[in-house]
């Protein structure tokens, strides 16, 4: 440790508590023995696995019961980020992942959190060139980049967006709303954390967010819905259309809304109607379905992709779009008369202009 260090993780076997030490607290012998000492007396409470952290993702792996440690070098990076190039890098990204409860305070990702890792990772990269096209408008402190984060849950995107503009430069404002005030409050401890002074949070539906148009500064640039749940998602894209959205990031989730209107419509036009696992599938991609066309009446180019592998998570069906013309009021007749054939009604965008 007297060779410098990031982290003395102290801590107990089988993942049952843990205590970190930062190393810029330590300034001189006087601090590193007194740090010494506090670990010592928390390894006579039962916290036994010590690990140094030092630069570059090395790591010191001492156990006090049985004496001596060994040094378990970073792993190469295409080891840790599965062999592909990443927009977070465990170590120089580290301290967000870490805030995110992605990475371990040892530097390592558990299997579990690996597929988290990825797939924020790979969102991050797949929402490039929105956000570079938003920064082509010309991008100042006093019109920043504008960042809209519905039903946000963790908003693990949103961070990991933050900390890639934070990192190229980019002047921005991102700003959550979520019904659950604890989520609220844990992701502002988290931006506070972060220094991500311009990432703020608050507590509202989907719909109360309208209103958010000139907090922002002007209409959001980008707009990101993750896994709202059922109908959030269709008012998410009635939103970011009311609020003038140039761009629109959605990942849709749990498409039950569809699905119980046709289970009572067993005469449908299909048989997939009458059975229940069909029906289920088939109410899922016809959701997404009229989601797209509705959008592609209003003037949104679209773009349907698999943002991550089915193994990692199966709802990765990713709507991608960008505000690209004027709304064509024959489509969007079009767009209600061929939900009334099919028998599926989503509430949340029948209603919108």
């Amino acid at each position: 440790m007297g060779e410098g260090f990031e982290r003395l993780v102290v801590a107990r076997t089988a993942g049952a508590g843990e205590h970190v030490f930062e190393g810029d607290v330590v300034r001189d012998e006087a601090a590193l023995d007194a740090l010494a000492a506090t670990a010592m007396l928390h390894a006579r409470d039962g916290y036994v696995k010590f690990t140094v952290v030092r630069a570059g993702g090395e790591r010191v792996v001492i156990d006090v019961r049985h004496g001596g440690g060994k040094v378990v070098p970073a792993a190469p990076p295409e080891k840790v980020m599965g062999g592909k190039a990443r927009a977070l890098s465990p170590v120089e990204n580290g301290a967000l992942l870490r805030v995110l409860g992605i990475q371990n305070a040892d530097g390592t990702i558990s299997s579990q959190n690996a597929k988290k890792y990825k797939q924020v990772s790979h969102l991050v990269g797949l929402l490039r060139p929105a956000w570079e096209a938003g920064a082509r408008r010309g991008v100042t402190p006093e019109a920043p980049l504008r960042v809209l984060d519905l039903a946000c849950g963790n908003a693990y995107l949103s961070f990991v967006l933050a900390d890639a503009l934070r990192g190229a430069g980019i002047p921005f404002v991102l700003h959550g709303v979520d019904v659950r005030a604890d989520l609220v409050e844990r992701c502002t401890s988290r931006a506070l954390a972060l220094g991500l002074t311009t990432m703020t949070f608050t507590r509202s539906t989907i719909a109360g967010a309208r209103e958010l148009g000139a907090s922002l500064g002007g209409a959001p640039d980008l707009v990101l819905a993750l896994h709202a749940c059922d109908g959030a998602t269709d008012e998410a894209l009635a939103a970011a259309h009311a609020l003038g959205a140039a761009s629109l990031f959605v990942v849709p989730c749990c498409q039950a809304e569809l699905a119980a209107e046709l289970r009572g419509n067993r005469g449908g036009p299909t048989p997939a109607y009458r059975h229940g696992l069909l029906l289920r599938e088939h109410a899922s991609t016809l959701t997404d379905a009229l989601r797209v066309d509705w959008l592609e009446a209003h003037g949104w180019a679209v773009d349907v992709v698999e943002f991550v592998d089915a193994e990692h998570t199966p709802k990765n069906r990713l709507l991608r779009a960008s505000r690209a013309r004027r709304p064509d009021a024959a489509a969007i007749a079009a767009w209600a008369g061929r939900c009334d054939t099919l028998g599926a009604h989503p509430r949340g965008l029948s209603h919108q202009n």
